[in-house]
């Protein structure tokens, strides 16, 4: 009996050794890919310019942010799991590969503790390794093309979600691939971004019409960013202006420019209040629907007002924002002659109420209801109608978040109506799509979604405005560091529904920079236009190319 007891101890002991000898290494690996890596490397959100780190918007659960866990993660006593050194798991120095649907990779480091001293180096990669489990890349390269794409930066863009659907700065700064980030000069607890961009601009056809005849430009744009850098609330000015010399058609010159101050007050960790007051002024393109192809261009002055009220309760977010907006229209002269747009001007205004449910800090969902007017003056002078209108909105869609280092922005779907206030226009209607998102599909390579839909107006006799959508899509790769190569494809329609206007345009551009430096960026820029429109007296095809560099702090 005693013998028997044994052989079963002994049977026992083998099988269970067995299976320990096949499964452990397995759970072990499993384990090691979720354990934090030690830092070896820069990571986390860029720093501001006067080298403070970016407060961290932590949940209320925390009682004490930044103070380590009790136990550490590499506390002496805890025993290490071996490691036989042919699973393909990071070494020290290095992480796994950033995929899809990593949470916040890599994690902030740890806060450095009294009587802890790491002198450890990091150690070169392996030979061997798998690249596609492995970043076996140097640290420096990894922060080179991660700072800042793969951070936020508050102190660039802390002023963002006024309005989800135009505001897309952070979306556009994950998407071009910048490999420096601009430093800006001090200016108390303020700091400037100053630029400049001057180049030349050769068009095949500069008044977008079927007999086309070229011209050379020469263009001059300043900017600057004056923005707070406070741990609460913001404030932002911005200007910009666009001068244009063209070499014989001087009526087609750029006098533009652009005012815009922003603010945000913080009331609570989830309660703000924004705003934004603009005052630009620019030169009616060729193409609009209204504007001529012979004679002078009409000035077109648009003065803005936005507020935003955002509250979070938790994962449940209320935004409740307006808007009015003055469009005024200048007069044009052709052969002598001067023709009024007085007609033209109007007011729009627009209330919007969106509600976003939080699944993580990167994806939400959203729905967005809104209504609008737009009032006008006085009747066209081409049928003596009044073109005032009402308008609804109704949008679902996903938000990415202005933070993410793979997904930023936000697409929607929905349906827009607009309605004449005179029963002879006919109202406008349709499905509406909305976007501005970036996907950095690597390391190297980006790709930028934009789409908006709105309804354009227009004094065309008998019609109401026409139905606009726009899908466009960029694609950058990095050659190199500091060589950034596009290509880019849109495709715009306006549509009155009644057969009256039917425009369809398609653009095609290529482009590439060079950053000589962090303060000095070479660039060019080719891009193909072809219009289709009822009738041929409007069909056109035109080419651009632009040389230039820009100057930047």
């Amino acid at each position: 009996m005693g013998r028997r007891r044994f052989a079963w101890f002994i049977l026992g002991f083998a099988a269970a050794s067995l299976l320990g000898a096949l499964f452990g290494p397995v759970a072990a690996r499993a384990q090691e890919k979720t354990l934090p890596l030690r830092e070896t490397y820069p990571s986390g959100p860029s720093l501001p310019s006067n080298g403070r780190q970016a407060p961290a918007d932590l949940d209320d659960a925390y009682a004490a942010p930044g103070v380590p866990p009790p136990i550490p993660s590499d506390d002496p006593a805890e025993v290490p799991e071996e490691n036989d050194g042919l699973d393909p798991a990071p070494g020290v120095g290095q992480r796994a590969v950033v995929e899809d649907g990593d949470p916040n990779f890599p994690a902030d480091p740890a806060q450095l503790r009294d009587g802890i001293v790491d002198t450890e180096e990091t150690a070169a990669p392996e030979d061997g390794t798998d690249p596609s489990v492995v970043d076996t890349r140097d640290p420096e390269d990894i922060a080179i093309f991660e700072n800042p794409p793969a951070g936020y930066d508050p102190l660039l863009f802390q002023i963002e979600d006024v309005d989800p659907i135009r505001d897309n700065r952070t979306v556009r700064h994950l998407a071009s691939l910048d490999p420096y980030d601009p430093i800006g000069i001090q200016v108390g607890s303020f700091v400037l971004f100053p630029e400049a961009e001057f180049g030349t601009s050769y068009y095949s056809n500069v008044f977008r019409a079927p007999h086309a005849v070229s011209d050379w430009a020469l263009d001059v744009l300043p900017a600057f960013r004056f923005v707070s850098n406070w741990d609460r609330h913001a404030l932002e000015f911005r200007a910009a202006g666009d001068l244009s010399f063209y070499s014989q058609y001087d009526s087609e010159d750029d006098r533009g420019y652009f005012f815009e101050t922003r603010g945000r007050l913080d009331f609570t960790r989830r309660t703000n209040f924004q705003a934004v007051i603009s005052h630009e002024r620019s030169q009616e393109s060729r193409s609009a629907l209204d504007a001529l192809s012979v004679g002078s261009r009409a000035d077109q002055t648009t003065e803005r007002g936005e507020a935003a009220l955002n509250h979070r309760f938790n994962r449940l977010s209320l935004q409740f924002r307006g808007s009015v907006a003055d469009y005024t229209f200048g007069d044009v002269e052709n052969a002598g002659q001067t023709f009024s747009n007085a007609d033209r001007d109007y007011t729009a205004t627009e209330e919007t109420a969106r509600v976003s449910w939080e699944f993580k800090p990167t994806l939400a969902a959203f729905t967005e209801v809104a209504v609008n007017q737009r009032n006008y003056d006085q009747p066209a002078q081409t049928d003596l109608i009044n073109r005032s209108s009402d308008g609804q909105r109704y949008r679902l869609g996903l938000s990415f978040g202005n933070t993410g280092r793979i997904l930023r922005g936000e697409v929607s779907l929905g349906y827009g109506v607009q309605t004449p206030e005179d029963s002879r226009l006919k109202p406008l209607d349709g499905l509406i799509i909305d976007a501005n998102a970036t996907w950095r599909v690597t390391e190297l390579s980006s790709l930028m979604f934009l789409a908006r839909s709105d309804v354009s107006e227009t004094t065309t006799v008998d019609v109401g405005g026409a139905f606009y959508r726009y899908l466009g899509l960029e694609a950058r790769h990095a050659f190199r560091t500091d060589l950034i190569g596009s290509a880019g494809l849109s495709y715009t329609t306006q549509d009155s529904q009644d057969g009256i206007i039917y425009d369809r345009e398609v653009r095609a551009t290529l482009g590439t920079e060079y950053f000589l430096n962090r303060e000095t960026v070479l660039f060019g820029k080719y891009a193909h236009t072809k219009l289709n429109a009822v009738g041929t007296d409007s069909d056109y095809n035109a080419d651009e190319v632009h040389i230039g560099m820009k100057i930047r702090r």
